[in-house]
């Protein structure tokens, strides 16, 4: 079997477990059986990615899409008068299940705008749509965090959680952008873009970005996050150097690194357990914690080098490290002894990296696909 056909498979293999399942299952933080909305936000851009590259004919892209939005509007929230909000299903941190998470509200707007670009005009997908739209706008504005003098404010990451964190914070006005963009609404370049300049700003040479103005964490998830986004805003080639100095940091000899933790010295890396494993950074250190690579970081990873792959001035280059991670993702999917594939968050940013990844592989090879999803 060819390697593209593996990879379609594989897919829709997934995508056929998690329709099987009505889109329940368990969570890293949360063991009951319930649906999640970020996994159908995913779920949700991984159909457009089909649909973009002719591999789902509308009819069923719609069928599909038409169940997560049945799902969604279920577990859909107020924020304001017209603007939905979504959350995780489950308690977290001392929070009740209800509470609302900038990132999944993000996520699953993303994934509706994504199919709306595709063509699919479902009365639900569109009632969604324009709530999640709402919904962002309301918690941008309503939820603003000063963050410097300059009078530049980012959403807070929940209503329980006052943080600026930047992944959520851009995510968010990412595709906020995107949405009014699409609308032709005035709510895009005078407000977004200064909050998103101001978060790009906040890089670490030569690492990446930490969770928060408060945090010395740096995650692969959210790199990828934060990464995408600003290829979305900006264009793929103006992060591809950034791209290639986080690769290089969170590259192991045989896997990727999940975070890394911005130290001081070696005592600060020194819990009492194991050894750190310590690289210097300038004054400070980097500690990588020992732990692999989640399903979903690699997968946001997949999606990120599937674009620049595509845009990026090293193509070729990207797409020969896409094909080692998603041989990776595939390997776990497949392994009945792995954790993660019970979790459908993690599971759908798989399936999304894999299915750009195979996008990006039949638009390079001059078949009848085009671009992925925020790659004009």
């Amino acid at each position: 079997m060819a390697w593209s056909d593996h990879l379609r498979v594989a897919v829709e293999a997934t995508l056929a477990v998690y329709e099987g399942r009505d889109g329940r299952g368990s969570d890293a933080y949360n063991e009951a059986d319930i649906c999640h909305p970020m996994a159908d936000g995913k779920y949700l851009a991984t159909l457009a990615v089909l649909r973009r590259s002719n591999l789902l004919s509308m009819t069923k892209f719609a069928d599909r899409a038409n169940v997560a939005c049945a799902r969604l509007e279920e577990s859909a929230s107020r924020f304001s008068e017209t603007g939905y909000c979504w959350g995780l299903g489950f308690g977290w941190r001392e929070l009740p299940p209800s509470e609302p998470y900038l990132i999944s509200s993000a996520v699953v707007a993303r994934g509706l705008w994504d199919c709306q670009r595709q063509g699919l005009r479902l009365e639900l997908s569109a009632k969604l749509l324009a709530g999640a739209g709402a919904g962002l706008a309301a918690w941008v504005r309503e939820l603003a965090l000063p963050v410097d003098s300059t009078g530049i404010t980012l959403p807070a990451y929940s209503p329980g959680i006052r943080e600026p964190i930047y992944n959520a914070a851009a995510y968010a006005n990412g595709t906020l952008k995107l949405i009014s963009d699409s609308e032709g609404t005035s709510r895009s370049g005078a407000e977004i873009v200064p909050a998103l300049e101001w978060i790009r700003a906040r890089r670490v040479a030569g690492l990446g970005w930490p969770y928060s103005p408060e945090s010395p964490l740096v995650d692969l998830l959210h790199q990828c996050y934060l990464l995408n986004t600003f290829a979305d805003v900006f264009g793929a080639q103006a992060i591809e150097s950034e791209a290639a100095e986080m690769v290089g940091q969170f590259a192991g000899p045989g896997s990727f690194s999940d975070a890394i933790r911005i130290v001081s010295d070696r005592a600060e890396a020194d819990g009492g357990h194991d050894i750190a494993w310590l690289r210097p950074f300038g004054a400070q250190q980097l500690e990588l914690l020992p732990k692999p690579a989640r399903l979903w970081s690699l997968g946001e990873l997949l999606v990120l080098l599937s674009r620049l792959g595509l845009e990026g001035e090293r193509c070729d280059a990207w797409l020969r490290l896409a094909r080692r991670i998603a041989e990776v993702i595939l390997a776990r999917l497949a392994a009945p002894d792995d954790q993660e594939v019970r979790y459908p968050r993690h599971v759908m940013h798989a399936a999304h990296g894999l299915a750009a990844y195979l996008a990006a592989l039949r638009q390079r090879a001059g078949s009848d696909a085009v671009r992925l999803p925020g790659v004009e």
